[in-house]
């Protein structure tokens, strides 16, 4: 009895200490995970994971949440990370401020952006890199759009190719076949 006692006070200690910070987390939905933890290295998730800082991987078969992510992220449906700096994928793709690569059907960033957006649709509010995609939009670009719709508010300095490039305030001309920009 004893020695049941003394493995069970061992079990409930390391599940105190793992809440803090843990090496792998598995989650079934939102906070249904083991253990509870708000940063990790490696998360597996069913339907959605929630996890505040992970520096590593992220894996989740529906969705999955980060806030500061460093590493990558793999979800079938969607992704969001407020900070990234490495990969994500996913159908939908949702980021605040990145540096690195997003994959998905639609990339969609609200904030400054660095690195390429890979995806059917691509939307970017600062870009500084890449977008290829069927359509790509950047409120202000310094870099290059590959797609057979581009649209920019103000370009920096970078180019467009496509069948349509659109640039609103300050390119070469407003509307272009095949290639438009500003150096």
């Amino acid at each position: 009895m004893k020695k049941l006692l003394v493995l069970a006070v061992m079990v409930a200690t390391l599940g105190v200490c793992a809440a803090a910070e843990s090496p792998i987390k598995l989650s079934l939905y939102d906070n249904i995970a083991w253990p509870q933890t708000n940063k990790a290295n490696i998360v597996l998730g069913l339907v959605d994971n929630n996890t505040p800082t992970v520096a590593g991987v992220s894996l989740a078969i529906g969705s999955s949440r980060v806030d500061d992510l460093t590493g990558a992220s793999w979800a079938w449906i969607y992704a969001r990370s407020n900070n990234l700096t490495g990969v994500q994928w996913a159908l939908y793709d949702v980021t605040n401020r990145a540096t690195g690569v997003t994959f998905g059907l639609v990339n969609h960033n609200k904030g400054a952006f660095t690195g390429a957006q890979l995806g059917f649709v691509n939307l970017a509010n600062n870009m500084k890199g890449l977008q290829w995609g069927f359509y790509n939009q950047a409120e202000t670009l310094t870099g290059l759009q590959l797609g057979f719709v581009n649209y920019i508010n103000r370009i920096d300095k970078g180019l467009q190719i496509g069948l349509v490039n659109i640039i609103e305030s300050n390119g070469w001309l407003p509307i272009m076949v095949i290639v438009n920009g500003k150096f």
